[in-house]
């Protein structure tokens, strides 16, 4: 998918830490729900700026989060559509069952999707983080601090003159 400076100009890319990356996992409700709001309302935002593509790199957690609010929020009459970014075709082949059914759920529902490697190799994570910025005028991104591919993708937004909106998991709102 090429879709040129134009189409960058209105696509939110999002990136985020998966479940276990996430400083209070999947026991705190309280923050869980939290998180997922603040995550919600920069959609909203982006959408009410104009932005109408969004790329998710259908990841488990805040990846999986923001697929499921664009598709929501285009159920709700925004004109959003949903990018879904794979890093290859079997990104989810070692996932929990319940992850991989959400995950195929998703992909029906999206508007487009792009697989970077036709194959898992080591760098096919990286090289969709890169994709996603790439072809992107605006990050979200729910980052902790640490090493990780989200602060991988931050660094390439920061490097490509991205907007980058930060989302603390710590303290979201």
């Amino acid at each position: 998918m090429d879709r040129g400076k134009t189409q960058r100009g209105v696509t939110c890319c999002i990136s985020g830490h998966r479940p276990d990356k996430l400083p209070f996992g999947w026991c705190d409700e309280r923050a869980y729900q939290g998180l997922k709001q603040a995550l919600r309302s920069e959609i909203i935002k982006s959408a009410r700026c104009g932005y109408r593509y969004f790329i998710s790199g259908m990841a488990q957690g805040v990846d999986t989060w923001a697929a499921e609010e664009v598709i929501r929020l285009r159920q709700s009459g925004f004109d959003v559509r949903l990018v879904a970014a794979l890093s290859c075709p079997q990104q989810d082949r070692h996932w929990p069952q319940k992850a991989r059914m959400r995950f195929r759920e998703l992909l029906s529902k999206a508007d487009e999707i792009h697989i970077i490697s036709e194959r898992y190799t080591p760098f096919c994570m990286g090289a969709r983080n890169l994709w996603m910025v790439e072809n992107s005028s605006r990050l979200i991104a729910v980052f902790g601090g640490g090493q990780s591919g989200t602060a991988n993708t931050i660094r390439h937004a920061r490097r490509f003159g991205l907007e980058i909106i930060l989302i603390d998991p710590c303290n979201p709102v």
